[in-house]
């Protein structure tokens, strides 16, 4: 368990000094954004046929 609250202080640490705010959120958004994206892009490419 020691291993864990080490591991979770230092991903913590890891997102307070980022030059994004709220970075630790902003990934998740980022790669939802991107997934739709790419939906879009194969919706369009399949679309062609």
């Amino acid at each position: 368990m020691v291993q864990t609250e080490a591991a979770m202080e230092a991903y913590n640490a890891y997102w307070e000094n980022s030059f994004i705010p709220g970075a630790d959120i902003m990934w998740m958004v980022l790669i939802l954004v991107l997934a739709v994206f790419a939906l879009w892009q194969a919706r369009t490419f399949v679309s062609k046929f």
